[in-house]
């Protein structure tokens, strides 16, 4: 794919993002899961506590949507609730034995992924990259937005469904 600096950065942005999430898919199509890596990656690296709502703040969804995931991986076995005895409302967040176990698959399939996409460039590439990349991000950050959930499903026609908040 050719760059056109005139494009919106966007659209580059989600074409990586759709090739990226889909090869990671494919090389985890063994799991039990098809999707949502990330989140079961964010819930184990924030042992021995995390709550629901912590969640949803960090991977920056809602609560609904935190809510199906977590629930999807609760009917798998990866993850167990726990009412949290100081506040009733909350929820705290566990990674089972058998969650445990598809961890390190998935923490080694971001990784090669990273290394596939990195792939040919220096290391000082790399660095200025990373920080083109922060810079991107704090810039955007500033500017006022709605809020919207990509929710990439693994689909026939693989369109995201999109869904707009007020932020």
């Amino acid at each position: 794919m050719k760059i056109d600096p005139n494009q919106p950065l966007a659209v580059y942005f989600a074409y990586l993002t759709k090739l990226y999430i889909g090869a990671v898919s494919k090389k985890l199509n063994t799991l039990e899961i098809d999707r949502y890596y990330y989140t079961l990656i964010t819930i184990h690296d924030h042992q021995p506590e995390i709550t629901q709502q912590q969640l949803a703040d960090i991977l920056q969804t809602d609560k609904v949507t935190t809510f199906r995931v977590v629930d999807h991986f609760c009917k798998i076995g990866y993850v167990r609730r726990e009412v949290n005895p100081e506040d009733r409302r909350s929820l705290y967040l566990y990674i089972t034995p058998k969650g445990e176990k598809v961890i390190p698959e998935i923490k080694k399939t971001y990784k090669a992924m990273n290394s596939i996409c990195l792939k040919g460039i220096s290391e000082e590439e790399k660095e200025t990259f990373f920080k083109v990349l922060e810079r991107i991000i704090e810039n955007v950050e500033k500017e006022p937005r709605v809020s919207i959930k990509i929710n990439y499903k693994q689909e026939k026609s693989r369109k995201a469904n999109l869904s707009y908040a007020e932020e």
